[in-house]
């Protein structure tokens, strides 16, 4: 890739925060669309479950084809879906009043926004080794921080001013931007020959050598119960600062900022020690941590104290955790199978986004008019990815030989 290292990192920045911001800046407006539509909590909140399932499903497309038609063409094609549905999303839902619409226009927007991260998984894969992608991923944290630590700040200021389709007006803009940055993108899969010789149907069978992996699956299984809790607590902390605590949607994005602040540190942390510690070492320290973090979230929880302290305290802890453990994940999962990292990409992002559907879902399913729901599942979750860590995920197990068909 010919371009400057900072713009590379920038540019990769920019098509993973395609995937999050477009949720992180309307969470502010959650309960006021519940009155907007008419409906109840359960189908507003559907609209980001159904968002990551398909989110999910769709990475599972983009992988194999960038692997094998290259990464450039596959991410112009779904920016254009991105752009296209976002237009959609702000006028046919406000225009019939139907919430039925907005999920729909959900579902349809995630099938072109996840083709930004999965590439930009890939892109890293293709230009750095192991430990300098959790490196450069770690970097990537740090300055995507900002995006999810204001979105939010921005889609509170932007209901009080206006109504929740001014978020996904900020939303096109960015996408659009992103649209424009890829126009420009060298092609950077070294294997695009080789794999576009092979059977269509190789590509796929890719999945299944993923699935038998024991290192993969090590790797993916700790990031997505950690990521799947992270957005059990944004969909459901909206409700209990807004409606429980009484606080102004803006109030809510300026308290959300504490956890970006202990995720940003965290990344930091990780930019500076990657290359010393390991990725094998660097994932069990990051689930350590977020799992001492969601201890603290449940016993302030059980012990019936309420405030924005007990909510985004743990919080700060467990996204300091979370910024050391991802990357890592990240990194060790697409270094598997180096051949195919578009597929290795598009499975670590299916997986992560259908838990992060699962334990939305349950969230809202639980939802009994009090916060313990919203902290039982994060809890819950985020120990259970300490303990699959601790019996035989990353760390316990060494990286499996690279033998890919073909290689």
């Amino acid at each position: 890739m010919t371009w400057h290292p900072a713009l590379i990192i920038a540019f990769l920045t920019g098509l993973i925060a395609t995937g999050h911001i477009s949720t992180n800046i309307y969470a502010p407006s959650l309960p006021s669309m519940v009155d907007f539509f008419a409906t109840d909590a359960a189908s507003v909140q559907m609209t980001i479950s159904v968002y990551m399932a398909a989110f999910a499903v769709g990475q599972l497309i983009y992988g194999p084809l960038s692997d094998r038609f290259g990464r450039r063409k596959i991410l112009l094609g779904g920016l254009i879906i991105f752009v296209v549905t976002t237009v959609m999303i702000i006028v046919l839902p406000s225009m019939y009043r139907s919430v039925d619409l907005l999920i729909v226009g959900r579902g349809l927007q995630a099938l072109g926004a996840c083709s930004g991260p999965v590439v930009a998984r890939a892109i890293m894969r293709d230009l750095y080794s192991r430990e300098e992608t959790a490196k450069v991923m770690a970097y990537i944290a740090m300055a995507m921080g900002l995006a999810p630590a204001f979105a939010p700040v921005l889609g509170g200021y932007l209901e009080e001013w206006f109504d929740w389709r001014a978020s996904f007006v900020a939303v096109l803009l960015f996408a659009f931007a992103v649209f424009l940055a890829s126009i420009k993108m060298p092609e950077t899969n070294k294997h695009r020959a080789a794999n576009a010789a092979e059977r269509p149907i190789t590509l796929i069978t890719n999945y299944g050598m993923l699935l038998t992996s024991r290192a993969y699956w090590g790797f993916v299984s700790v990031g997505s119960l950690v990521f799947g809790a992270m957005f059990g607590f944004q969909v459901g902390a909206p409700f209990v600062v807004i409606e429980m605590l009484g606080y102004a949607p803006s109030s809510y994005g300026w308290f959300s900022v504490t956890g970006i602040g202990g995720y940003m540190v965290g990344s930091w942390v990780t930019s500076r020690i990657a290359d010393r510690v390991g990725v094998d070492r660097m994932v069990p320290l990051g689930v350590t941590i977020v799992m001492i973090g969601a201890v603290v979230f449940l016993a302030l929880g059980l012990l019936g104290t309420l405030s924005i302290w007990t909510l985004f305290g743990p919080l700060a802890l467990m996204a300091f955790g979370m910024a050391i453990l991802f990357p890592s994940t990240l990194a060790g999962s697409i270094s598997v199978f180096p051949r195919f990292a578009g597929a290795a990409s598009a499975l670590y992002g299916f997986i992560q986004m259908l838990t992060a559907a699962v334990t939305i879902t349950v969230v809202g399913l639980l939802s009994d008019g009090t916060h313990m729901p919203m902290v039982w599942v994060v809890s819950v979750t985020m120990i259970a990815a300490f303990v699959v860590a601790m019996l035989g995920g990353p760390g316990r197990g060494r990286r499996q030989p690279l033998r890919s068909p073909g290689a």
